[in-house]
């Protein structure tokens, strides 16, 4: 995967490698329109063979291989143009079920060619016969050649749909420079239809002596169920997603997107942790995220939940999330509002609650005592450092005299 700040060329290489079109040669468009011409002999060793023949087969067809090893140790493979095949052949036979079937015209080109094998493994290809008689874009739309179907099969499409492979080999977005490597390749009329053919023909292959029909009605039936992953669960597979969901709530008392635990989201609009499925079950975590996240210069005092605090808690959210071991209540300022504050607290005391109210309560209860034992513990800490951990050294009013 490229990296975030890569530029765009590097980012369509680091896509290319990455996708079957990377096997495709990078000059694969020049080698085709060579050997499709031949206008002069050819040579090719076994790698280059191996590259470049599949993306021209489509173009030449053997006609005549040696019947055994010459004495020389070399052979002579004779071949003509797909385009050059004999059209003398009897029509098939007929039945009710008969598709309507259409030959391609064949006899309209007379190119030949031959492919000399050396011991070495070099292979020579050469016409010996008139040029084509016809392009090869015109070919190209006939027959697709095997380096383009192969393309097909490549396991980076596995478990993809036939519309959804055709789109990606035509999408130029992921390829270097913007070229349509599946065009130079040969596949510019390679279609959503074909490309299917060509993932039957491989099912038939894994299948061999089966009805492709039945597997596939099989494949169909079995695509969309799904199987509880609850752990010590053999309930049979759910033919969709809301039957596993039923059993889930009815067997396992599970519940989809259950965030009743979440109670707190962070108040600042532009947090991630603003939605509820993100925020945090108790008040302390969403104070401890405010205090290293958002620090004090952030608006959470305006857009804080008005349920979390009650007329007894109204004081600035950032006071809130100061250390609790030097609380702002000790400074000269906050004991001139304690009065008020106090007036605030019996008059909170006297009147009936709410449910929500009573409930806001008890979080906030609960937070008390987890930030009282905090300081319990930080009283204890500090008490060993200072006076050791003989109980008789420390005085009552924690004073050093």
């Amino acid at each position: 995967m490229a990296a975030p700040g890569a530029s765009p060329t590097t980012q369509s290489a680091a896509n290319l490698a990455l996708s079957p079109l990377g096997s495709v040669p990078a000059d694969i468009s020049l080698h085709r329109a060579l050997l499709f011409a031949l206008d002069t002999p050819v040579q090719l060793t076994p790698q280059v063979w191996e590259k470049f023949w599949p993306f021209i087969d489509n173009v030449w067809c053997v006609h005549q291989k040696p019947q055994g090893p010459h004495p020389s140790g070399i052979s002579k493979i004779y071949g003509g143009c797909r385009l050059n095949r004999k059209t003398n052949f009897p029509p098939p036979p007929l039945h009710e079920n008969s598709r309507p079937r259409q030959r391609r015209e064949g006899g309209t080109c007379k190119a030949k060619f031959r492919l000399t094998l050396y011991p070495d493994g070099r292979r020579v290809v050469e016409r010996t016969g008139d040029p084509h008689s016809h392009t090869l874009e015109h070919i190209d739309s006939i027959k697709r050649n095997s380096g383009v179907r192969s393309l097909v099969l490549d396991d980076f499409f596995k478990s993809w749909e036939a519309g959804g492979i055709l789109a990606y080999l035509r999408d130029t977005a992921h390829q270097a420079d913007g070229r349509d490597l599946l065009k130079e390749a040969g596949g510019l009329y390679l279609s959503r239809q074909e490309v299917q053919n060509i993932m039957n023909g491989a099912l038939k292959k894994a299948y061999p002596g089966q009805d492709i029909s039945e597997v596939k009605k099989q494949m169909d039936k079995y695509k969309t169920y799904t199987t509880c992953n609850f752990k010590g669960c053999d309930a049979p597979a759910f033919p969709d997603i809301k039957a596993l969901m039923d059993h889930r709530k009815a067997v396992h008392g599970l519940k989809n997107h259950d965030h009743s635990d979440k109670l707190y989201a962070c108040p600042d609009k532009t947090c991630w942790r603003r939605k509820k499925s993100k925020g945090f079950a108790t008040l302390l975590g969403l104070e401890e995220h405010m205090r290293e996240k958002h620090g004090p210069g952030s608006n959470a005092e305006q857009t804080m939940d008005p349920q979390l605090q009650s007329p007894a808690m109204q004081i600035p959210f950032q006071q809130m999330l100061t250390d609790p071991i030097t609380p702002d209540s000790s400074t000269p300022e906050s004991d001139a509002q304690q009065p008020a504050q106090d007036g605030q607290i019996r008059a909170e005391e006297t009147r009936i609650l709410s449910e929500s109210e009573r409930e806001s309560m008890k979080l906030r209860l609960k937070r008390l005592e987890i930030e009282r034992t905090k300081l319990d513990h930080e009283i204890g800490r500090l008490n060993r450092v200072l006076y050791g951990d003989s109980p008789e050294g420390i005085p009552n009013n924690h004073e050093d005299g």
